[in-house]
C-alpha cells in the first residue's frame, strides 16, 4: 500500500514555529497526534477553556437536549 505524505516544515528563526516544533516532538508519533487532531477525534490545542468557578449569574438553564 502506497502512502501519502504532507510534508510539514517549521522555520527555526521564528520563535512561534520553534515553539510549535518542540511541542509537537513532545508525542512519540508527531504525524498520528496532527491526524487525530484533524479527525476531531483531539481538541485543537488551546480551544478549550476550563472553567473553574461555577457563576450563578451566568446559569444557563437550557437543556442540553433541547438543542
Amino acid at each position: 500500500m502506497e502512502r501519502l505524505r504532507i510534508t510539514l516544515e517549521f522555520n527555526k528563526n521564528r520563535k512561534e514555529e520553534l515553539n510549535l516544533y518542540e511541542k509537537l516532538q513532545n508525542y512519540s508519533n508527531p504525524a498520528a497526534y496532527i491526524k487525530d487532531v484533524l479527525r476531531g477525534l483531539l481538541p485543537i490545542p488551546g480551544e478549550i477553556k476550563v472553567v473553574s468557578e461555577v457563576s450563578s449569574e451566568n446559569e444557563d438553564y437550557e437543556d442540553l437536549m433541547d438543542i
